[in-house]
Formats: structure tokens, C-alpha cells, sequence
């Protein structure tokens, strides 16, 4: 029986389209990197101090920054227009693209060979890494590149390998260095070992798109680029801010010890992004179609069934941070416990965040995106500043809640003019739902923060929620099945 069912989902599987099957690659490729990064945290948690791994933390935030100056993400907005607009001179887009990330890397490392006075103190790293990170922004866009064009062309095999290589040893060979080394520099060889190897194995596809396009600069490619992205440019540093910042900030602030503690259990409490990040691609071309159809019946009882689903997971996530975070790092990064609660209720308001950005999406209103990221940006960095100054770096927890709670109140906002022009007296979704089960999750997760000595009562109420959750499997599975829906 159970040979004819695999038999049954392979012959399915070779029935898909090749679109098909590259996003199903692409999705498992996203969920194995996640995985492998999130495995190894327990044992990075154990060979590094925490302000060790703080310093981890906060290089890879100014990473995830450098890498949108350097890049302005050239490889996500206008690519697939690039795609097409030079579909035959796909080779030479490329490797130009490519180029012109090189000279704006170069003018960035400049810069900061010039001004190292005004960079050092603010980055608070030794220039050895500093160098290292313009490396790894370098060589790692050169992965975006050509696996967006693969992804472009649906050669979904030969990214995926190379990706998930990568991802595997920048994530476990760092681990016998550490210890068969020194482990009071834990970090510098973290740090110094990931980049080596990004640079040799994105080095090496890096030469390739070179070599195959043979083209460094292009003026009409370089102009047509960085146009379409230069605008982009502040969604994108205030998306990274909204990520980022409080890491930052606390190390600033407080210390190091500090920033690796709030970075595990913001570690623990975002890895439920995957999720919901594929409960939305799997949610908006289904939305698409009834939006172009201007079918809007039943919309509004999908989305509330997923917004509950999203909070009863976020629950669970959250009756659990104990257990979690002893696993994740141990009796060291304890204190993480009472960060979770809060940061773990985020993750409703970006889906929230998520959801309406489709319409906004669909009818071409990004600049309401752009207005609310740097909104929230701004609000993000202001409240850090304060709550951490005032209550210590565990507000920063509640100040990202916050921020999230406007930033989906905001798209909601612009989302209802839409629909008010679109399509005038449909309540598309009922909102008035979705924030209400936002409320119920954040009290839930308050007075959860409250009971975490309480394990009994803590599994109590789990039983309740699984118990729940079963009864209601009908109802769950019809959901996903009308997500699949024409």
C-alpha cells in the first residue's frame, strides 16, 4: 500500500510543469537552509560565550546592512524584468549586473578606507572583519544573481546543490575549528571560517558569470538597474532596520552579552517565519486569481481560518519558549524566555503585513510599502532608544512588537483606501477579525510570560490547543484545499 503511494506521488511529481517543480525545489531549499542554521544554534550557544555569539549577532546585522548598499538587492526587484527586457543578451545582463555591484562594493570600501575614524567606532569591529564582510557581501551576491536567473529559467537543480553546500559548511565546519582552536576567539573564527568558505564557493560562481558573459560594464544595463532600484532603496534598508536594529542597539546600548542572548531567542521565536512566509505564497496566487476573477466571496472566511491558525501555532511557539531556549542555548541565554512572548507575537502582524500587501501588490501601489517601512524604521529605531535606555534590553522585544502591530495596522490602512477605489462597499476581509485575534494572541502571550514557572499548567493549556486543533481538522484541511481552488 504504501509503495503504490510513493509510486502515486512520484508519477504526480512528473506530471508537474517545471514551474511546478522549481518552486517546490526552491521552497525545500529555503526550509533546509533555515533548518540547518537553526540546528547548529544549540551548539554554537554551547562553544561560544554570549557575547561571543553577540558578536556574531552584530556582525551579521551589519552584514545584512552593507549588503543592501552594496547590492541596492539587484538581484530581487527589476531582475525578472531584466530577464526579460535583454532575453537575449541574458548571459551579458549577468555578468554587467554583477559588475555594477562590484563598483558600488568598491566605492562603499573606499569610503570606508577614507573615513575609518567615523566607520570604526560605529561599527565597534576590528577592520579584519570589516574586510571580511565586504568579501561575503561581494561573492554572496554573485549567488543571487545567477540563482535568480536560474530560478528565472526554472533550472532549479544545480542553485539548489550549490545553495544548500554552501549553507551546510558555512554552518557545521566552523564548529571542529572553533574547538580544535583557541575558543577564546569562538567568534573571530566563526566569523573568519564562514566568509573563507563563501568566498572560495561564491568566488567560484562569481568568476563564472564573469566568464560567461563577458561583460563588466554595460550602459544601458547599469543605467536601467540601478533606476528601477535606487527608489527601492529605502523599503529595503528600513525592512533591515525593522530585522536588525535592535541587535545593534543593545550591543551599543548594554553589550555584547546582551545582543546574543536577544538574538537566540529572536532566533527561536522567528524560525516560525518559514512558515508563515509559505502559508502566503501558497495564499496569495490563489487571492490573485479571485481578485482578477473580482470574485470576492469566501476571501474574507479563508483569510480569518489562517490568521487563527497563525496565532494558535504562535501560541503553541510560546508555551514552549522554556523548553526552547534550554535546548537552543542552555542555562547561560535563560533570561531569552521573557523575550520570546513578545517577539513571537510579531510574527502575527507581519503576516498580517503580509496578507494586505497583496492587494496593495496586485493593484501596483507599492509606494505604500515604501511609506509604511520607513515609518516603521524610524519608530523602530526611536522607541529602541528609549525603551532600552529606560527598562533595559529586554524591552526591545516589546518595542519590535509595537512597530509591528503599526506597520500591519498601516498596510491595513492602505489596503482599505484600495479596496474603497477598487471595489467600493466589499468588505474584502473583514478586518475587524484579524485584529481582534491579533489582541486575544498578545493577551494569551502576556499572561503566558506569567506562568512559565507553572509547567503543569503550561502543558494544560497546550492539551487544550492540540485538543482543539484536532476537532477542527476538518475545517483546517478544507481551508488548504480551497487555497488550490481556480
Amino acid at each position: 500500500m504504501k509503495k503504490r503511494r510513493v509510486l502515486g506521488i512520484i508519477k504526480k511529481y512528473k506530471q508537474l510543469p517545471v514551474s511546478a517543480k522549481a518552486g517546490i525545489w526552491f521552497a525545500l531549499c529555503g526550509f533546509v537552509q533555515k533548518g540547518i542554521s537553526f540546528i547548529t544554534v544549540p551548539i554554537y550557544t554551547r562553544i561560544l560565550t554570549p557575547s561571543q555569539y553577540g558578536i556574531v549577532s552584530v556582525f551579521n546585522s551589519w552584514e545584512s546592512l552593507l549588503s543592501i548598499l552594496c547590492t541596492l538587492n539587484l538581484f530581487y526587484g527589476g531582475f525578472n524584468n531584466g530577464m526579460l527586457d535583454y532575453k537575449n543578451r541574458r548571459n551579458e545582463y549577468v555578468s554587467a549586473i554583477q559588475g555594477l555591484i562590484t563598483v558600488i562594493t568598491a566605492v562603499w570600501a573606499t569610503l570606508y578606507v577614507a573615513f575609518r575614524f567615523i566607520f570604526e567606532p560605529l561599527l565597534g569591529l576590528s577592520p579584519i572583519f570589516v574586510t571580511a564582510m565586504f568579501l561575503q557581501v561581494l561573492t554572496t551576491a554573485s549567488l543571487s544573481i545567477w540563482s535568480a536567473r536560474e530560478r528565472y529559467e526554472y533550472k532549479y537543480m544545480a542553485p539548489v546543490m550549490v545553495t544548500l553546500l554552501n549553507a551546510f559548511l558555512i554552518s557545521v565546519i566552523p564548529i571542529p575549528v572553533i574547538l580544535v582552536c583557541d575558543p577564546k576567539y569562538g567568534a573571530e573564527i566563526k566569523i573568519l571560517v564562514h566568509v573563507a568558505i563563501t568566498f572560495v564557493i561564491c568566488g567560484g560562481v562569481y568568476v563564472f558569470n564573469l566568464c560567461r558573459g563577458k561583460c563588466f560594464y554595460s550602459r544601458d544595463i547599469w543605467e536601467t538597474a540601478f533606476c528601477f532600484n535606487l527608489p527601492l532603496l529605502p523599503h529595503y534598508l528600513s525592512t533591515m532596520i525593522l530585522n536588525q536594529a535592535d541587535r545593534i542597539m543593545i550591543e551599543k546600548m548594554v553589550g555584547l552579552a546582551e545582543a546574543g542572548i536577544y538574538s537566540v531567542a529572536y532566533s527561536a521565536s522567528m524560525i516560525l517565519n518559514i512558515l508563515v512566509s509559505s502559508i502566503n505564497n501558497a495564499f496569495a496566487p490563489w487571492l490573485y486569481r479571485r481578485l482578477e476573477q473580482k470574485n470576492y466571496n469566501g476571501i474574507a472566511k479563508v483569510v480569518n481560518m489562517l490568521f487563527a491558525g497563525v496565532a494558535i501555532v504562535l501560541i503553541m511557539l510560546i508555551v514552549f519558549a522554556p523548553e526552547c531556549i534550554a535546548i537552543l542555548g542552555g542555562e547561560e541565554y535563560s533570561e531569552a524566555v521573557k523575550i520570546i512572548p513578545s517577539v513571537a507575537s510579531s510574527l502575527y502582524f507581519i503576516f498580517m503585513y503580509q496578507i494586505y500587501a497583496n492587494v496593495e501588490f496586485f493593484y501596483k501601489k507599492n509606494k505604500f510599502i515604501a511609506y509604511a517601512s520607513v515609518s516603521g524604521a524610524i519608530l523602530n529605531i526611536i522607541l529602541n532608544y528609549f525603551g532600552i535606555k529606560m527598562f533595559g534590553y529586554l524591552a526591545a522585544g516589546y518595542t519590535t512588537l509595537i512597530c509591528y502591530v503599526l506597520f500591519g495596522t498601516s498596510h491595513f490602512y492602505f489596503m482599505n483606501r484600495i479596496c474603497k477605489k477598487e471595489m467600493p462597499g466589499t468588505d474584502l476581509f473583514h478586518s475587524r477579525i484579524a485584529f481582534l485575534i491579533g489582541i486575544i494572541l498578545v493577551g494569551a502571550a502576556m499572561m503566558m510570560s506569567l506562568l512559565y514557572n507553572h509547567t503543569l499548567v503550561r502543558y494544560a493549556i497546550l492539551t487544550l490547543i492540540v485538543i482543539i486543533v484536532i476537532l477542527n481538522r476538518n475545517r483546517i484541511i478544507k481551508i488548504f484545499k480551497t487555497l488550490k481552488e481556480k
